[in-house]
């Protein structure tokens, strides 16, 4: 298949995730999660994962729900407004997946130590607490050193490399340079640790577009693999500037995540029962998410269109 620059179909490029292989994904909260990636690698039976999870709660409950997960390197997960990760708390109380905790500011660094080739980074946030007490991992994630400077004692963190970060954005051209509005969470120190980076985006633009938004460029292209477009990516979360939270089918989710018989049933209705992200998306209709869409005058959805 002859491609333009770095594109790819979303099948093409989750084929290059190799089972048993370390991932992180973009995302905060509700919002710029690459959901249709993470459904791709359900269908393909791709498992075995270790994620390293800055408060990336739905690709992370995902693919534990969907029995892909064996270990989490996690700074936070929860549902803003919902509750609890359900799968993940079964998981972790059943010993099926081992957790390693961070705060959000340890997580990071590590990242950002990996994707600045340093051997450590100090902190001291994490000194006397549990969080640096508890190492679970095979690489110890926190130590203390003595300062060179003579201030006494200091925390480190140790770098922690993903083999390949997954990041939606707004929009990007065929070279994957691509644009976030709004926050970016870590992005940065994300693609720079990643061995392999992979971006989903909402719209695959002219690069005359990015270099017009170059102040928005948070993925530089010369740090990515594949380019995948990806229209409601995000969906049921949101994507800043294209679409609100699709908070009825997030519910729906929530609900059926309640035992591992509802849970699986969703997984075969939405995930395993859709042939790909097209698919995904023809279950909840034109009308549905047209709904859901941002007037860029209003900055609000058009809800009341789409019902």
């Amino acid at each position: 298949m002859t491609h333009t620059g770095k594109l790819a179909s979303m099948a093409e490029a989750a084929r290059a995730v190799p089972d048993g292989a370390s991932l992180t994904f973009s995302g905060f909260g509700h919002s710029g999660h690459p959901m249709a990636f993470v459904r791709e690698l359900v269908r393909q039976g791709r498992g075995g994962f270790t994620l390293h999870a800055v408060a990336e709660c739905w690709p992370a409950e995902f693919l534990t729900g969907a029995g892909r997960v064996r270990r989490i390197n996690l700074s936070n997960l929860m549902f803003e407004g919902l509750g609890r990760c359900r799968a993940i708390s079964r998981a972790v109380e059943t010993g099926a997946v081992a957790v390693d905790d961070h705060s959000h500011l340890a997580l990071w660094m590590r990242l950002s130590a990996a994707g600045w080739d340093v051997p450590f980074l100090p902190l001291r946030s994490m000194a006397g607490t549990d969080l640096a007490r508890i190492q679970s991992g095979a690489q110890p994630k926190y130590a203390q050193v003595e300062s060179p400077f003579g201030d006494g004692p200091v925390g480190v963190v140790s770098p922690l490399q993903p083999d390949v970060a997954v990041i939606h954005v707004n929009k990007a051209d065929d070279q994957g340079n691509g644009v976030v509005y709004g926050a970016i969470s870590v992005i940065d120190a994300q693609v720079r640790s990643a061995k392999t980076v992979i971006v989903t985006a909402e719209r695959i633009v002219p690069a005359d577009e990015i270099v017009a938004d170059n102040q928005l460029v948070a993925v530089p292209g010369i740090l990515v693999d594949a380019v995948v477009h990806a229209p409601f990516g995000s969906h049921p979360g949101a994507m800043y500037r294209e679409y609100d939270e699709d908070v009825e089918h997030m519910a729906q989710y929530y609900a059926a995540s309640r035992d591992e018989r509802t849970l699986a049933a969703y997984f075969d209705d939405y995930v395993l029962g859709t042939a790909d992200h097209d698919a995904y998306l023809a279950r909840f209709g034109a009308r549905r998410l047209f709904g859901l869409i941002v007037d860029p005058a209003l900055q609000v959805a058009r809800r009341g269109e789409g019902a």
